[in-house]
Protein backbone atom coordinates (compact mmCIF):
# COMPACT_ATOMS: atom_id res chain seq x y z
CA UNK A 1 0.00 0.00 0.00
CA UNK A 2 1.65 3.28 -0.77
CA UNK A 3 1.79 5.94 1.56
CA UNK A 4 0.04 9.29 -0.03
CA UNK A 5 0.97 12.27 2.18
CA UNK A 6 -0.02 10.66 5.47
CA UNK A 7 -2.92 8.93 4.41
CA UNK A 8 -3.56 5.60 2.63
CA UNK A 9 -5.37 7.00 0.09
CA UNK A 10 -5.55 10.50 -1.61
CA UNK A 11 -9.15 10.21 -1.51
CA UNK A 12 -8.63 10.65 2.29
CA UNK A 13 -5.86 13.59 2.19
CA UNK A 14 -7.49 16.77 3.68
CA UNK A 15 -5.59 19.33 4.59
CA UNK A 16 -6.13 22.97 4.29
CA UNK A 17 -4.89 23.43 1.27
CA UNK A 18 -7.17 21.98 -1.24
CA UNK A 19 -9.69 23.66 -3.34
CA UNK A 20 -12.47 22.28 -6.16
CA UNK A 21 -12.41 23.67 -9.89
CA UNK A 22 -15.81 22.53 -11.99
CA UNK A 23 -15.11 20.34 -15.29
CA UNK A 24 -17.53 22.71 -17.00
CA UNK A 25 -16.97 26.16 -15.29
CA UNK A 26 -19.89 28.60 -15.86
CA UNK A 27 -17.39 30.78 -17.40
CA UNK A 28 -17.02 28.65 -20.24
CA UNK A 29 -20.57 27.72 -21.10
CA UNK A 30 -21.41 28.96 -24.08
CA UNK A 31 -24.91 31.07 -24.47
CA UNK A 32 -26.28 29.36 -27.10
CA UNK A 33 -25.55 25.66 -26.17
CA UNK A 34 -28.19 24.99 -23.66
CA UNK A 35 -28.29 22.45 -20.98
CA UNK A 36 -27.27 19.64 -20.54
CA UNK A 37 -24.40 19.65 -23.60
CA UNK A 38 -24.42 16.82 -25.78
CA UNK A 39 -22.78 14.11 -25.21
CA UNK A 40 -19.39 14.86 -27.61
CA UNK A 41 -19.68 18.54 -27.06
CA UNK A 42 -19.56 17.95 -23.22
CA UNK A 43 -17.09 15.60 -22.63
CA UNK A 44 -14.68 17.84 -25.08
CA UNK A 45 -15.38 21.17 -22.71
CA UNK A 46 -14.68 18.55 -20.07
CA UNK A 47 -11.29 17.41 -21.34
CA UNK A 48 -10.26 21.27 -21.98
CA UNK A 49 -10.14 22.27 -18.47
CA UNK A 50 -8.87 18.89 -17.19
CA UNK A 51 -5.99 19.47 -19.40
CA UNK A 52 -5.38 22.92 -18.66
CA UNK A 53 -5.19 22.28 -14.90
CA UNK A 54 -3.17 19.04 -15.39
CA UNK A 55 -0.64 21.21 -17.05
CA UNK A 56 -0.66 24.36 -15.03
CA UNK A 57 0.10 21.67 -11.84
CA UNK A 58 2.35 19.24 -13.29
CA UNK A 59 3.86 20.82 -16.31
CA UNK A 60 6.82 21.14 -14.88
CA UNK A 61 7.18 17.48 -13.26
CA UNK A 62 9.26 14.49 -14.96
CA UNK A 63 6.85 12.20 -13.28
CA UNK A 64 3.80 11.51 -11.16
CA UNK A 65 2.12 8.59 -9.57
CA UNK A 66 -1.27 7.64 -11.08
CA UNK A 67 -3.40 6.97 -8.18
CA UNK A 68 -6.41 4.58 -10.18
CA UNK A 69 -9.21 3.12 -8.65
CA UNK A 70 -12.34 0.67 -9.87
CA UNK A 71 -15.09 -1.26 -8.37
CA UNK A 72 -15.17 -5.03 -8.83
CA UNK A 73 -18.97 -4.67 -9.92
CA UNK A 74 -18.86 -2.02 -12.78
CA UNK A 75 -17.26 -3.01 -16.28
CA UNK A 76 -13.42 -3.61 -15.87
CA UNK A 77 -11.06 -0.53 -16.95
CA UNK A 78 -8.57 -3.01 -18.63
CA UNK A 79 -9.79 -3.48 -22.45
CA UNK A 80 -10.77 0.17 -22.91
CA UNK A 81 -7.64 1.09 -21.46
CA UNK A 82 -5.44 -0.76 -23.68
CA UNK A 83 -7.33 -0.12 -26.93
CA UNK A 84 -5.62 3.71 -25.74
CA UNK A 85 -2.31 2.61 -25.53
CA UNK A 86 -1.45 1.61 -21.80
CA UNK A 87 -2.67 -1.84 -19.97
CA UNK A 88 -3.10 -1.70 -16.38
CA UNK A 89 -1.89 -4.29 -13.70
CA UNK A 90 -4.59 -6.83 -13.63
CA UNK A 91 -4.00 -7.62 -10.28
CA UNK A 92 -4.76 -4.02 -7.68
CA UNK A 93 -2.45 -2.89 -5.24
CA UNK A 94 -5.01 -3.29 -2.56
CA UNK A 95 -8.32 -3.97 -2.18
CA UNK A 96 -11.22 -2.40 0.02
CA UNK A 97 -14.34 -3.56 1.08
CA UNK A 98 -16.07 -0.34 1.53
CA UNK A 99 -19.24 -1.80 3.73
CA UNK A 100 -18.99 -5.36 5.28
CA UNK A 101 -22.77 -5.51 5.13
CA UNK A 102 -22.64 -4.84 1.09
CA UNK A 103 -22.42 -8.20 -1.34
CA UNK A 104 -19.04 -9.98 -1.43
CA UNK A 105 -18.66 -8.77 -5.10
CA UNK A 106 -18.65 -4.91 -4.28
CA UNK A 107 -15.17 -4.38 -3.56
CA UNK A 108 -12.46 -1.04 -4.32
CA UNK A 109 -9.85 -1.54 -6.14
CA UNK A 110 -6.36 0.63 -6.53
CA UNK A 111 -3.54 0.20 -8.10
CA UNK A 112 -0.56 2.79 -8.32
CA UNK A 113 1.62 3.44 -11.87
CA UNK A 114 4.50 5.51 -12.41
CA UNK A 115 4.29 7.41 -15.56
CA UNK A 116 6.21 10.65 -17.24
CA UNK A 117 4.24 14.01 -16.77
CA UNK A 118 3.16 14.69 -20.31
CA UNK A 119 0.06 15.17 -22.26
CA UNK A 120 0.53 11.67 -24.30
CA UNK A 121 1.25 9.90 -21.43
CA UNK A 122 -1.36 11.39 -19.02
CA UNK A 123 -4.25 11.02 -22.34
CA UNK A 124 -6.03 7.92 -21.70
CA UNK A 125 -6.32 8.36 -17.66
CA UNK A 126 -8.10 12.25 -18.47
CA UNK A 127 -10.32 10.71 -20.53
CA UNK A 128 -11.13 8.01 -18.12
CA UNK A 129 -11.22 10.78 -15.28
CA UNK A 130 -13.63 12.87 -16.87
CA UNK A 131 -15.71 9.91 -18.65
CA UNK A 132 -15.45 7.46 -16.35
CA UNK A 133 -18.53 8.38 -13.88
CA UNK A 134 -20.73 10.07 -16.63
CA UNK A 135 -22.59 5.98 -17.86
CA UNK A 136 -21.35 6.79 -21.28
CA UNK A 137 -19.59 3.47 -21.49
CA UNK A 138 -16.16 5.18 -21.94
CA UNK A 139 -13.95 3.75 -18.96
CA UNK A 140 -14.91 3.50 -15.24
CA UNK A 141 -11.94 4.17 -13.98
CA UNK A 142 -11.39 6.72 -10.77
CA UNK A 143 -7.93 9.27 -11.47
CA UNK A 144 -5.78 11.08 -8.57
CA UNK A 145 -2.87 12.27 -9.85
CA UNK A 146 0.56 12.80 -7.21
CA UNK A 147 3.81 14.73 -6.99
CA UNK A 148 5.50 13.60 -4.28
CA UNK A 149 8.21 15.68 -5.47
CA UNK A 150 6.44 19.17 -5.53
CA UNK A 151 3.71 17.94 -2.91
CA UNK A 152 0.55 18.85 -5.39
CA UNK A 153 -2.26 16.09 -5.83
CA UNK A 154 -5.25 16.19 -8.11
CA UNK A 155 -7.93 13.79 -7.62
CA UNK A 156 -11.34 13.90 -9.84
CA UNK A 157 -14.37 13.36 -8.06
CA UNK A 158 -17.45 11.94 -9.91
CA UNK A 159 -18.60 13.73 -12.97
CA UNK A 160 -18.11 17.48 -11.46
CA UNK A 161 -14.74 18.63 -11.72
CA UNK A 162 -11.17 18.15 -9.45
CA UNK A 163 -9.91 18.80 -6.33
CA UNK A 164 -6.46 20.34 -6.72
CA UNK A 165 -4.33 19.56 -2.87
CA UNK A 166 -1.17 20.82 -1.87
CA UNK A 167 0.69 20.15 1.42
CA UNK A 168 1.10 23.71 2.22
CA UNK A 169 -1.29 26.54 0.53
CA UNK A 170 1.82 27.93 -0.32
CA UNK A 171 1.99 25.20 -2.78
CA UNK A 172 -1.62 25.23 -3.81
CA UNK A 173 -1.92 29.51 -4.03
CA UNK A 174 -0.54 29.43 -7.80
CA UNK A 175 -3.27 26.94 -9.30
CA UNK A 176 -6.23 28.61 -7.17
CA UNK A 177 -5.24 32.05 -8.10
CA UNK A 178 -4.93 31.22 -12.17
CA UNK A 179 -7.96 29.07 -11.85
CA UNK A 180 -9.73 31.18 -9.33
CA UNK A 181 -12.58 31.56 -11.73
CA UNK A 182 -13.45 28.22 -12.55
CA UNK A 183 -13.32 27.53 -8.86
CA UNK A 184 -17.13 26.08 -7.32
CA UNK A 185 -18.20 29.65 -5.80
CA UNK A 186 -19.00 28.02 -2.25
CA UNK A 187 -15.01 27.30 -2.27
CA UNK A 188 -14.03 31.01 -3.22
CA UNK A 189 -14.44 32.46 0.29
CA UNK A 190 -12.32 30.39 2.07
CA UNK A 191 -9.39 29.90 -0.44
CA UNK A 192 -9.71 33.38 -1.01
CA UNK A 193 -8.64 34.36 3.28
CA UNK A 194 -6.44 31.18 3.03
CA UNK A 195 -4.18 32.24 -0.37
CA UNK A 196 -4.24 35.35 0.13
CA UNK A 197 -0.78 35.97 1.02
CA UNK A 198 0.31 34.26 -2.22
CA UNK A 199 -2.20 36.32 -4.74
CA UNK A 200 0.54 37.42 -6.85
CA UNK A 201 1.59 34.10 -6.89
CA UNK A 202 0.20 33.50 -11.03
CA UNK A 203 -1.98 35.47 -13.26
CA UNK A 204 -5.67 35.27 -13.75
CA UNK A 205 -7.28 32.83 -15.62
CA UNK A 206 -8.91 34.75 -18.67
CA UNK A 207 -11.62 33.74 -20.85
CA UNK A 208 -11.58 34.00 -24.35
Amino acid sequence: MLDVFGVERLHDFRGPAWTRIELIPDATAPDRLPQPFTPSARLLRELDTARAVVAAMFGRSERVTLELGWSSHEKPPFKRLSHLGFDLPRQPAWRLRPDPDDAPDWWWNLAYVETPATGDALAPFLLAAVGGFQKRGLINLSVGIVDFETGLALEFYDAKGMTPMAVTPERLAPTYWRFRDWVRDVEVERCDALLAPWRDAAPRLTVV
